[in-house]
């Protein structure tokens, strides 16, 4: 059985994977969905100094105190960025990664320089804006989620994922990520295409991916948030990775 850490993206938190992880502990395997520093139930933790560095620390705090080897680490959107700082501090713990419709950074990267990559230049403006221009609401730093909508997330799930999402600081998106390389070392690499919304920059990613050694590539029909709108059907395309 495998050892799964499931990694959320951007104002969500560890409940977002509830459905998934239910599935993958009912066929045996371990999982652990552990939320970020100022977001979910660590809301009250909130603040404009916290950064992706924060966050990276909360995912290899989960491995390290769980005591966790042979992982399939998973991240979702901006979690995309996290799970490779983490690949990069602890190579030698880590199975497989699975980029679930999120970032693949490299070193220097920071999500909001990313967004210039992969979007042409007017929609990337747009989501730049987005991040930027609620962050400066009463000089809080911190960024508001962006709506269900806009991910096309199903329309019986909106209600519940607008109402659970929470502001997060807008340093987590616009620190660069800093890799020593380590972390190129996990050959086995999923990356799997949310294909039901757009504009998507992550088909920026996943075309990449395409190109690219050690990397599978698979789209499922659905919105950004597949692991709320196909929960089962991302549990089983994970368990793929556990033959």
């Amino acid at each position: 059985m495998a050892n799964f850490v499931l990694v959320h993206g951007a104002w969500h938190g560890g409940w977002c994977y509830r459905e998934t992880a239910a599935a993958l502990r009912a066929a045996g395997h371990t999982v652990f969905t552990p939320t970020h520093t100022g977001v979910g139930e660590r809301f009250h933790q909130s603040a404009e100094n916290v950064t992706l560095e924060t966050h990276i620390r909360d995912v290899c705090g989960c491995i390290e105190w769980e005591e966790l080897s042979d992982v399939i680490l998973v991240g979702h959107s901006y979690g995309g960025m996290v799970i490779t700082g983490v690949a990069d501090r602890m190579s030698d713990r880590i199975r497989s990664l699975v980029y679930l419709d999120a970032f693949v950074p490299g070193h220097g990267d920071s999500l909001i320089g990313l967004l210039s990559k992969a979007l042409v230049p007017e929609v990337a403006a747009q989501f730049i804006g987005a991040f930027r221009g609620t962050a400066l609401l009463d000089n809080g730093g911190l960024m508001q989620p962006i709506p269900a909508e806009m991910f096309n997330i199903a329309q019986a799930n909106r209600e519940r994922v607008d109402r659970l999402c929470r502001p997060q600081a807008l340093a987590t998106f616009e620190v660069p990520l800093l890799l020593t390389g380590a972390g190129d070392k996990i050959a086995n690499r999923l990356y799997i295409l949310a294909d039901g919304w757009d504009p998507s920059p992550f088909r920026y990613f996943a075309a990449n991916c395409e190109k690219a050694a050690g990397w599978r590539v698979v789209k499922m029909p659905c919105s950004h948030d597949v692991m709320v709108d196909m929960p089962k059907e991302l549990a089983a395309e994970l368990v793929k990775l556990t033959a």
